[in-house]
């Protein structure tokens, strides 16, 4: 994504949320990153190069690098989920908006509901049909041979990822549908590699791609969890349809610029009736530019 591509979602964004009746109040937490991009948008039309860079060179950083990536990201979930019945995105997207979304690491309820738009982002982005209902997200088409059901979960600590395995699997029951529990690691992941999360995120140092590494923390993840299911949680079922993700954004690539990395994890059965269709979902996401939503 150009900057001028963010503009153009932005733009269609705007569009959106006035067509649907959602309303953003100056003290809602996503107003002040939507008007700083705005203004920084607006003034790389106005102003020649070299004014554009003095002026926003002074800004502070860490506010521009939050505002960029929340922007992003919201305005292109909004956009991938535009043709969702209204009243379901109106609702969604004010639970979405009730709260802040910067790439914290800190749990909050506008974050839970703004994982299962971006999971639904996602499976449209690869060629699915989605539709934003109980157990949260639900796909089709694109070869399945039939709906899935797709919990979402997104925990803010190791002690509670079993019980969120086990609420998402009886969500999916009571929908009778087959399907998963989708599992974002964000929060636990980065608050157990960092004893303080960083300012921002720079993944150029490393010897390694960043999706190389988040990758290698998704399988161990998961490898992790289906042993201690069955050992530590005997009475529960075991886990047999799970997708984990990890996503994360910060700078990198030369030049540098801002980009999303989503990372998953499929844990499936062979046995399992649904294992060639979640094979078949995460195949299709994975073949995503692994930097989808980049601004240079």
């Amino acid at each position: 994504m150009s900057w001028t591509q963010l503009q153009q979602s932005l733009a269609e964004f705007d569009s959106i949320i006035g067509r649907i009746g959602v309303r953003l109040g100056e003290d809602a937490p996503i107003s002040a990153h939507l008007e700083m991009i705005r203004e920084f948008l607006s003034d790389r039309e106005s102003m020649d190069q070299n004014h554009h860079l003095a002026k926003w060179n002074a800004v502070d950083f860490k506010q521009f690098y939050d505002s960029v990536i929340v922007v992003s990201r919201l305005t292109d979930a909004v956009v991938a989920l535009r043709d969702q019945p209204e009243g379901t995105l109106r609702k969604r997207l004010r639970q979405v908006v009730s709260g802040s979304l910067i790439q914290d690491f800190a749990p909050h309820q506008a974050k839970d509901y703004f994982y299962e738009l971006e999971i639904a982002r996602l499976f449209i982005r690869a060629g699915f049909t989605v539709a934003l209902r109980e157990p949260d997200v639900v796909v089709s088409g694109n070869g399945l041979t039939r709906d899935l059901g797709m919990a979402c979960k997104y925990p803010s600590s190791e002690a509670q990822l079993h019980e969120h395995f086990s609420k998402g699997y009886r969500q999916i029951a009571n929908q009778d549908l087959d399907g998963c529990v989708v599992v974002g690691l964000d929060n636990i992941v980065f608050n157990t590699v960092f004893a303080s999360i960083p300012r921002f995120l720079d993944f150029r140092p490393g010897d390694r791609h960043p999706l190389d590494v988040a990758d290698a923390l998704t399988m161990s993840a998961i490898q992790v969890l289906v042993q201690q299911r069955a050992s530590d949680y005997p009475s529960e079922r075991p886990i047999d349809g799970a997708l984990l993700t990890l996503s994360v954004w910060g700078i990198w690539g030369q030049p540098a610029g801002f980009v999303g990395l989503t990372s998953w994890a499929l844990q499936c059965d062979s046995a399992n009736a649904v294992h060639e269709d979640l094979r078949r979902v995460v195949g299709a996401v994975r073949l995503l530019d692994s930097g989808d939503i980049a601004l240079r």
